[in-house]
């Protein structure tokens, strides 16, 4: 993992690929840095729920909450805090398990099935030493291309910036997907695709 990565050093990374100077810390009081500190957290956040990361994803067995539905569903389950989005629910939390009806309302999961809820999702990961290179390269492409105009003030940049993180995307999503087990699609999936 890339245990060395800062905040300021990715936010470098991006200012490199928009061919611009670096900042000393995000917590500077220049305007690349406040525009950086301003947007990071959200980016960041929109980044990995994008993408099932393997370093980002995490299972839980949660109990059921003691507030019933008032109806619909016959259990709710509070969803982790750190929860950027969650994953197929599947019964008993099986990997290749039958899907599980769902719905999600205000912070909590609304289902039929019994507690513990086996869940999988993608959680926040703040500390970028827990990131993989290819990801942390990508992000970078990633703040570099939602914030290549206000740095750059020029079109061009903010496509070229694009493209990057298009290609940056593909070359990191590639190699975590190598790394486990490929989830099987449902046989319902194989058959709306048909349908």
């Amino acid at each position: 993992m890339t245990s060395a990565m800062t905040v300021t050093g990715v936010c470098n990374m991006a200012l490199d690929i928009l061919h611009e100077g670096p900042i000393s810390s995000i917590e500077d009081d220049e305007p690349n840095a406040r525009r950086f500190k301003r947007n990071f957290d959200a980016l960041r956040d929109a980044f990995l729920a994008a993408h099932p990361w393997n370093f980002a994803v995490s299972r839980v067995s949660l109990p059921a909450d003691a507030t019933a539905p008032a109806f619909g569903w016959d259990y709710r389950y509070l969803i982790p805090g750190d929860c950027l989005r969650l994953l197929p629910l599947k019964c008993d939390g099986e990997f290749d398990g039958a899907n599980i009806p769902h719905e999600l309302e205000s912070g909590f999961l609304l289902t039929d099935e019994k507690a513990p809820l086996k869940i999988r999702y993608v959680r926040r990961v703040s500390e970028l030493g827990l990131w993989t290179p290819l990801s942390v390269t990508a992000f970078a492409a990633f703040l570099a291309a939602n914030l290549a105009h206000a740095v750059t003030g020029k079109a061009s940049y903010a496509q070229f910036a694009a493209d990057r993180f298009q290609s940056e995307l593909k070359r990191a999503k590639r190699v975590d997907g190598l790394q486990g087990s490929l989830e099987r699609a449902d046989t319902n999936d194989v058959i709306a695709v048909r349908g």
